[in-house]
């Protein structure tokens, strides 16, 4: 109730500021002028963000809130792109020194990637990229850095209130800190490739041109990152700089060849759950998170899943073959049996020695935040429209794998 209601108020200031054209259109022109920015400044933009404005305006029931909300992050990715392109001219953005390749968290949403990245993350050496810096790679210019600091996680502070007033439930699912390790994700979206925009809906058009794009294209996802974390880096003061990155996107999954490529030596380590669990926590996912820009969600995701699930896990086993010396498979139940032995068996793959701070660290961060600590999260397969049973039979293939990679201590997978 009081996330319809909270939505209902900023329809209506939406609704106001569009009558004033406070808003920009969702279309590359008006974003680019909102931003700042001419198209001669960042050609590569005008093809995906046409892309993303038409699935936005032809696949999605947008509410007036929703308009507003996905214009203004639009504007704000072209914004920071235009930043990111000047300061990397310039040679603001020195490559980042690192005392060992990055650890790298991938596997299917609701795989246990949030969990496994946040305390591997805890480590004395480690560096993760907080989610006010995610989202903003870059800070203002024209403040002190301080000063630009502190705007930046103030104002994404503000963001997770409006989120969480918007969508209560999904403090339950997802916790979002803005001074907090989170995932690649929004790295990707600052390329304007990625698929986390499928969070929104069934965004058809914008999903056909990422399978469209050619090898060039696709390893941008990649570059982007590389500049993006250079920026984070250059921004910090040297206390938060760490010594190596611990990193984590569920689409990393896609595109192992091309971040192997940019981070040679990288260890991924790649979580395994219960596809139907997954598949109906992610589904709760999206749907919970489609409801802060639209009407609703239209029949079909349990279906859209299956396929997404199935062609994600295709491209990790493709990998494999590849990388098998580079990726670390681990299962999610081995996660929440046992986090500190999880932690030692990566950083055993890593050649890192998991030191005992960062073991206490784990357990301090899991007496704070046990299980659950929001409230339990419920979700059904069935809830959207597929059968359990059907579903495990066309995954019976990837099921009987995962049941063959070892458990820590040698259990058998249920």
């Amino acid at each position: 109730m009081r996330g319809a209601l909270a939505r209902g108020i900023m329809d209506v200031i939406a609704g106001i500021a569009g009558a004033f054209r406070i808003v920009p259109r969702l279309d590359p022109d008006a974003i680019m002028k909102a931003a700042g920015i001419s198209p001669d400044d960042d050609p590569r933009a005008v093809e995906p963000l046409t892309a993303m404005c038409d699935s936005i305006k032809g696949d999605l029931v947008l509410a007036p809130r929703g308009r507003w909300l996905l214009a203004t992050r639009l504007v704000e990715i072209i914004r920071q792109r235009g930043l990111l392109l000047e300061r990397d001219a310039a040679g603001d953005l020195p490559a980042v020194p690192d005392s060992s390749p990055p650890i790298v968290v991938t596997g299917f949403p609701r795989s246990g990637t949030t969990l496994s990245h946040r305390i591997l993350a805890l480590a004395t050496d480690a560096r993760s990229p907080r989610w006010c810096e995610l989202m903003q790679p870059s800070l203002d210019p024209g403040s002190r850095i301080e000063t630009a600091r502190r705007r930046r996680l103030d104002r994404h502070r503000t963001i997770i209130r409006l989120m969480q007033a918007l969508a209560p439930d999904l403090r339950h699912i997802h916790e979002l800190v803005a001074d907090g390790p989170e995932e690649c994700t929004h790295l990707h979206e600052l390329a304007l490739d990625s698929e986390s925009f499928a969070l929104l809906g069934p965004v058809e058009h914008y999903r056909d041109w990422i399978d469209s794009r050619d090898d060039e294209r696709r390893r941008e996802r990649y570059e982007w990152q590389d500049r993006c974390m250079r920026a984070i880096h250059a921004d910090r003061p040297p206390s938060l700089r760490g010594e190596r990155w611990v990193l984590k996107a569920p689409q990393h999954l896609c595109q192992l060849d091309d971040l192997l490529a940019r981070f040679p030596g990288a260890l991924v380590v790649r979580m395994h759950r219960d596809p139907i669990t997954c598949m109906a926590s992610t589904g709760s996912l999206v749907a919970c998170a489609s409801r802060i820009p639209t009407r609703g969600l239209p029949p079909g995701l349990g279906e859209d899943l299956l396929e997404i699930f199935i062609e994600w896990q295709a491209r990790g086993d493709e990998a494999m073959d590849r990388h098998g010396d580079r990726i670390l498979e681990m299962h999610y139940e081995d996660l929440v049996a046992d986090p500190v032995a999880f932690v030692e068996r990566v950083h055993e793959a890593a050649g890192i020695p998991a030191e005992g701070e960062h073991l206490d660290r784990v357990r301090g961060h899991l007496q704070r935040r046990p299980r659950h600590h929001f409230g339990r999260h419920r979700y059904s397969i069935e809830d959207y429209g597929l059968d359990e049973g059907e579903a495990r039979e066309r995954l019976a293939a990837h099921i009987d794998r995962v049941r063959s990679i070892p458990r820590l201590g040698g259990h058998p997978v249920g």
